[in-house]
């Protein structure tokens, strides 16, 4: 009876090892969608007043503002919703970086990594790095450069954007610019270079890079990390029944010793993972309009549905990049 009971049999074996659930996905629009009923509703995330016909002058900044506030702000401002708060400045602004440690700490901690079959270790490997190829690839043409401007910014002049209150560099350079050179001006600057020349980014649709993101790197560390989590611990519960067997506690503490850096690795994933869903509600509540909002959660979803439920449906697909944990 005790053999019995220990067994696993093929339908529970098949459901360990099911692939990572698409319906997760959904507390990205949820928490889009409280944040903006909170920013409605809170006295402290509404703009005060300015007395400007501008409505762009809100807490709206792009990703170059890097979660702003304009300094002329009067009313009570959340501690997150502060240019120079500690998240902001050593987390979002260099969240690409986070989420690549996360995803490396993974790859070379996990035993569905690390203590796979021989043939299975290099293509498991080689898998994992094209997923993060892939989203890091849409992180980098979406938010930084696309032959030149990057998607965001190409997006924001489409859509009849361009860099204002450039007249104090008009008057340094003498004059000497004909209207249609100095309007072309105006609508090559990406937001970066605008906001450092002194400008405003202001007319057209800014797609919301923080969400895009966030959303993005959280939901691609939430699928390796759950990916990698479950076939540690058909791995581990294998294991110890094996040890239960055989009534062998002599190499109980190693064991124990050896688990820790896969454990410590798995815990920073998650916490790079949970920090950017909370810095994603944070910027639900204080910046953007909510189509800005809504256009990057759609393009890191887009991202995300190609990398990890796409294969779940196209085998050939499913072949070349893997899915997490099968």
């Amino acid at each position: 009876m005790a053999t019995s009971s220990r067994s696993v049999s093929p339908t529970q074996s098949k459901a360990n090892r099911r692939a990572p659930p698409a319906i997760a996905l959904i507390i990205y629009p949820i928490t889009l969608i409280v944040g903006s009923i909170f920013s409605a509703i809170s006295p402290t995330a509404r703009p005060p007043s300015r007395g400007s016909s501008d409505p762009a002058s809100a807490l709206a900044p792009t990703i170059a503002a890097d979660i702003n506030v304009p300094d002329g702000h009067s009313s009570p401002v959340n501690y997150f919703a502060r240019k120079n708060n500690i998240f902001n400045l050593y987390f979002v602004k260099i969240g690409w970086v986070w989420i690549t440690f996360a995803f490396f700490a993974l790859l070379l901690t996990q035993p569905y990594f690390t203590k796979a079959p021989s043939g299975l270790r290099g293509k498991r490997s080689a898998q994992a790095l094209l997923r993060y190829s892939i989203v890091t690839l849409a992180w980098f043409l979406t938010t930084q450069w696309f032959f030149g401007p990057a998607v965001i910014d190409r997006a924001f002049v489409l859509t009849g954007g361009k860099c204002e209150s450039l007249t104090p560099l008009a008057a340094a350079a003498g004059g000497g610019l004909a209207v249609d050179s100095w309007e072309e001006i105006k609508l090559i600057f990406t937001a970066a270079a605008c906001k450092v020349a002194g400008g405003v980014w202001r007319g057209g649709h800014d797609v919301s890079g923080h969400v895009f993101m966030l959303v993005l790197g959280s939901a691609f560390l939430g699928f390796e990390t759950l990916g990698a989590s479950r076939s540690y611990l058909n791995v581990a519960g294998s294991e110890a029944k094996a040890k239960d067997d055989s009534d062998d506690d002599s190499t109980s503490d190693n064991e124990d010793d050896d688990d820790s850096v896969p454990i410590f690795a798995r815990r920073f994933a998650w916490g790079v993972a949970g920090l950017s869903w909370w810095m994603l509600f944070m910027t639900a509540i204080w910046f953007h309009t909510w189509l800005e909002k809504l256009s990057g959660l759609a393009i890191s979803l887009g991202v995300a549905y190609v990398t990890y439920l796409l294969p779940q449906s196209l085998l050939p697909w499913r072949d070349i990049t893997g899915i997490p944990g099968l």
